[in-house]
């Protein structure tokens, strides 16, 4: 899928014109807080639609940013920059880790930071520490200060905290702010010219969230991932790590979307028989990854709204195809 997304009719594609205006008259009438969906199959983006907004327009994109810093731990261990997802985080936070006062700390790896079991707090259950922590002066330190809560690898929380601190260990590793090495390893190869992307107080993107992305900007994402990796003939991230991100690795929260089954920072699950990979966030921002099928799908949503909407991907788009 070329940067500059080529277009085709979608009856080429293989998708059902009729049942995509439908689709488009549904959400018009019934679905209020959507603001765009675009699906590409084959290569080419064949339904582009905006509800509300511009097609230039950048989007919060919440959580899905947690599925685009997993992809830059695939490229930061193709280049030995980390050791191995077992690697301990510690050591990589500098100074940062002398803010810990839980000995079980010492025992927490990438991989815990990218399946979320690393032990700390579910700030979606937890709502005090949420706060806390987001009105934190160093969000970091906050998280490394207060005893986990499990065991690490024995148990899932959704942590905003954690891919957070993993945002810090990738810059650390990387011996570079994490917008600028997310720039140079996947946004400018995409084309795709430096997002907005709000910063904790001491200036550290925020990796847990809320990189600004426009729709089409998405869709080159999802389709970096179908392409395992490959983009216009570079292999930007590698094709193994792409495969093992996208497979489940531990069951999460089932009630999170209706996807209980959790890789690397990325959702997965099966959708009529057919395999999907999620990157979601919250008010209804998808990037869906259909392998078998050589379909991505982009939704997005207004923030502000809580209505999730994943099942206009499920059932009405995988309801076009031929």
């Amino acid at each position: 899928m070329p940067s500059d997304l080529p277009t085709t009719r979608p009856e080429d594609a293989g998708l059902d014109p009729n049942r995509l205006d439908a689709l488009h008259a549904r959400i018009e009438r019934a679905l209020p807080h959507v603001t765009s969906l675009l699906v590409a199959r084959h290569g080419h983006l064949a339904f582009e639609r905006y509800f509300g907004i511009y097609p230039t327009s950048p989007q919060d994109t919440q959580s899905v940013t947690k599925s685009l810093v997993s992809l830059l731990v695939g490229v930061a261990l193709d280049r030995g920059l980390l050791a191995g997802l077992d690697q301990p985080v510690l050591p990589l936070l500098g100074s940062d880790a002398d803010a810990l006062t839980d000995a079980r700390w010492r025992d927490v790896t990438v991989r815990h930071l990218l399946t979320m079991t690393s032990g700390l707090p579910s700030e979606l259950t937890d709502a005090a520490y949420d706060e806390a922590w987001m009105a934190s002066e160093d969000p970091v330190r906050f998280a490394l200060a207060r005893p986990l809560v499990a065991d690490p690898g024995t148990a899932f929380h959704y942590s905003n905290a954690g891919v957070h601190l993993l945002g810090a260990v990738l810059a650390q590793a990387a011996g570079q702010n994490l917008a600028d090495f997310a720039q140079e390893a996947l946004f400018t190869p995409l084309g795709i010219a430096p997002p907005p992307w709000p910063r904790d107080p001491l200036g550290r993107p925020l990796a847990c969230g809320s990189a600004h992305l426009t729709p089409r900007e998405m869709l080159r994402l999802g389709g970096l991932v179908l392409g395992r990796g490959r983009w216009e003939g570079r292999q930007l991230v590698p094709p193994g790590w792409v495969e093992e991100a996208t497979r489940v690795h531990v069951q999460g929260y089932g009630w999170m979307e209706g996807l209980p089954g959790y890789g690397l920072l990325w959702w997965v699950t099966r959708e009529g028989g057919t395999e999907g990979w999620y990157a979601t966030g919250y008010g209804g921002q998808y990037v869906a990854v259909f392998p078998a099928l050589e379909l991505v799908a982009v939704m997005t949503g207004r923030v502000e709204d809580h209505p999730n909407h994943r099942h206009v991907i499920a059932e009405g788009v995988l309801g076009a195809v031929r």
